[in-house]
């Protein structure tokens, strides 16, 4: 008969939630990020040997833990969502440095850079210290004070938060924010967590008239953050129209056609990225570019460190103080200069494009476009878009290749246009009608 034998409790590390047991490895990573923190700050690192070893424990007896992301009570958030926002957090400041050439993170800085700080302004603890010990306390805390270390850490957890929720909020579903941040403490044992609550919001709905159709559009924008409110996308008309006399300003909503379409044709982007990317275009960068067909249209532009990189076009009507986000339209649409050039330069219609799937952002990432001569020479030469072949750079680095077969497909049908005489064809494509952007797009 086997013996019952007790279960043993895996005991969880420290130094990650309320729960805190002072180890000695604990104290001893303490330590040595301590000796870096002094070092960060500008002062010398043997300045911690003043302290006994007593006073070390005493010190770190009062531990911080890294933030804490949960939904507010009475608020549904998914956890896989909640789980994606702890992630972002965790990353960021990890890695993030305070102090690069000395190794020192934000993350050590939020939480033993944080007990420090607490321990040395605890008046029962300064008491028992002696003047030389005081002045190193006073020395380090006047340093934090000076560098704005907890609000430093504050605004770098802030504005991953802001990211994150960027990246989840949907116009035409749920908005998400952030509470303000509440401190949780145990009794038994000195420890202090940040928790972050992440809160929902109703979405924003306008119905209006379009092509003789009744349609529901949703307003762009972000959830609030702490104390700053929430906030809508709004544009000024002399952004869209130069030169105007009465300028006012726009408020922005989104059909989810636009939405669907977006999906669609940037469909090589992670879900959260293409909702960030959405966000940043209409609500901050909102690069507006005259199409083709005489028509104003806002970029969805990536940012980059030199420049953004434009991706597509949202289409859009104004009806009365609002704009109204339609459809989103592929970069190589015959609408757009981009797409209206490498028709005219190669002889292709708008079905062409299509039925070659340029009209997707996979084209660019399932194509060799190298093989093709005069595809490459319009592409890259011409209109300058070898900018979204860095956008798979890491993934090719990983040994990521092409996609053989659709490449070969492409290949093959420039083959046969170059073998084709031009002289007596006509364009394919003609300016379409202002009214028949959803249907024909």
């Amino acid at each position: 008969m086997a013996k019952n034998r007790k279960k043993r409790k895996i005991q969880q590390p420290a130094h990650t939630g309320v729960k805190f047991k002072q180890t000695k490895r604990y104290l001893d990573m303490c330590y040595a990020t301590t000796r870096q923190i002094f070092r960060a700050m500008g002062e010398d690192e043997s300045l911690f040997d003043v302290f006994t070893k007593r006073q070390k424990q005493e010190i770190f007896r009062i531990a911080v833990s890294p933030p804490h992301v949960a939904a507010e009570p009475g608020h549904k958030v998914p956890r896989p969502f909640i789980q994606y926002i702890q992630d972002h957090v965790t990353m960021s400041l990890k890695k993030t440095y305070f102090n690069e050439e000395i190794g020192v993170t934000w993350m050590d800085m939020a939480t033993v850079g944080q007990a420090l700080l607490l321990s040395f302004s605890v008046e029962a603890y300064t008491n028992i210290l002696q003047p030389p010990q005081l002045e190193v306390a006073k020395r380090l805390s006047d340093a934090f004070t000076a560098k704005e270390t907890f609000s430093g850490s504050q605004k770098l957890i802030t504005s991953t938060i802001q990211v994150a929720l960027m990246c989840l909020s949907q116009p035409n579903f749920r908005i998400y924010g952030l509470a303000l941040p509440s401190p949780e403490t145990s009794n038994k044992r000195l420890s202090i967590r940040q928790t972050l609550h992440i809160t929902t919001h109703d979405c924003e709905r306008l119905r209006f008239h379009y092509c003789n159709k009744e349609r529901v559009a949703f307003r762009i924008m972000v959830g609030p953050t702490g104390e700053v409110p929430g906030s809508g996308a709004c544009i000024e008309m002399s952004k869209l129209f130069p030169g105007i006399k009465h300028d006012h300003v726009l408020n922005i909503y989104i059909q989810s056609h636009a939405i669907h379409r977006l999906k669609d044709r940037v469909d090589t982007l992670h879900p959260a990225v293409r909702n960030q990317i959405m966000i940043l275009s209409l609500m901050f960068s909102q690069r507006v570019v005259r199409g083709a067909d005489g028509r104003m249209y806002i970029a969805l532009v990536i940012p980059a460190d030199s420049d953004a990189r434009t991706v597509g076009y949202f289409a859009f009507t104004i009806e009365g103080n609002n704009l109204l986000v339609l459809t989103f339209l592929p970069l190589l649409s015959h609408r757009m200069p981009e797409g209206n050039l490498l028709m005219e330069r190669l002889h292709l219609s708008q079905e062409d494009v299509k039925y070659l799937g340029m009209d997707k952002l996979s084209f660019f990432y399932d194509v060799d476009i190298d093989q093709i001569p005069a595809l490459k020479q319009v592409l890259y030469d011409e209109l300058h878009l070898d900018y979204i072949r860095t956008l798979y750079t890491t993934t090719r680095e990983k040994g990521v290749s092409f996609n053989e077969k659709r490449t070969s497909f492409v290949k093959d049908f420039f083959r046969k246009v170059e073998d084709y005489s031009f002289d007596s064809v006509e364009k394919a494509y003609a300016p379409v009608a202002e009214t028949d952007v959803l249907e024909d797009d």
